[in-house]
């Protein structure tokens, strides 16, 4: 129990900053007086009650236009940047990401030739002929579907990759 106590006494009271004592604060119980004045009806009773919340503010607000800029504006206090800079940098990204998609459809076209070739592939097995003829041509046209899928794996790679950077 002492301790407790001890641990009580040590603990600053929240209007002790302000020279409040404790008892000097509104209790909850206590009726609002009428309106007449002025000022608050409990100005200096208010628990922790600062007189100078209003500097307080200010320079909160001062610390939040220095931040962020004026009221109402989108552009903050940092006024390194030039706008003709920073319209020639749009442009350049704009066609940075005009140059991208044109290459994605250069490659998208590679894509769908080499697809065109596989069909092509698959429409040539010679008809007719003798078996041994058959098994050649049969090894060759698996070798070329082969580089050929490898082709498209590659191009596809590199559509991926260019369209990540167009992001």
């Amino acid at each position: 129990m002492s301790s407790m106590r001890d641990l009580l006494e040590k603990m600053a009271f929240a209007g002790q900053a302000v020279g409040q004592k404790p008892g000097d604060q509104v209790r909850g119980s206590e009726p609002m007086p009428r309106k007449g004045g002025k000022q608050h009806p409990y100005k200096g009773r208010l628990v922790g009650a600062n007189e100078s919340i209003e500097n307080e503010l200010k320079e909160e607000f001062e610390h939040w236009l220095s931040e962020y800029g004026a009221p109402g504006s989108a552009i903050g206090n940092d006024t390194g940047t030039n706008p003709a800079e920073q319209a020639a940098l749009r442009q350049q990204q704009v066609a940075q990401k005009t140059e991208i998609k044109n290459q994605v459809a250069g490659l998208v076209a590679q894509v769908t030739g080499a697809r065109a070739q596989l069909s092509q592939l698959n429409k040539a097995f010679p008809q007719g002929a003798n078996p041994v003829e058959k098994a050649m041509a049969l090894k060759d046209i698996q070798a070329q579907k082969i580089a050929i899928q490898g082709q498209i794996e590659d191009l596809t790679s590199q559509i991926a990759g260019l369209r990540s950077q167009a992001l």
